[in-house]
């Protein structure tokens, strides 16, 4: 009972851990991937579209403020869960770039546990 107990608790620290450095605002490595691939022609600093780039450059991304990453990840949940990015008239020109299912759900867990751990800190 008491190695059961002990588990549970290392369990608890470690999820408490996790959560730790998953929000220092460090965007995971598959979800930049996937940003890089289907986002960065639009949302960064190099991008064409001033409007796009206004509204969201992730290289700007660890200078954001708590409260700001987590309107802009409800955004982005909003947006990729209802197949609004990237958007249609953008993939007539790049149909490479359209999320896969998977890619999607990706996103969607990351922007839904981020918004999450940011509130907590807040």
């Amino acid at each position: 009972m008491i190695l059961i107990g002990l588990a549970g608790g290392l369990f608890i620290l470690f999820q408490a851990f996790n959560l730790k450095i998953k929000s220092q605002g460090e965007i995971p490595e598959e979800v930049t991937s996937i940003l890089k691939s289907a986002c960065y022609d639009c949302h960064t600093t190099e991008a064409r579209n001033v409007e796009a780039r206004t509204a969201l450059n992730f290289e700007k991304w660890d200078d954001l403020r708590a409260t700001k990453k987590i309107g802009l990840l409800g955004k982005i949940n909003e947006l990729v869960g209802e197949d609004k990015m990237p958007p249609a008239k953008y993939l007539q020109y790049n149909p490479e770039k359209k999320l896969t299912e998977s890619q999607k759900q990706v996103i969607l867990d990351w922007t839904t546990e981020e918004s999450s751990v940011l509130m907590e800190g807040e």
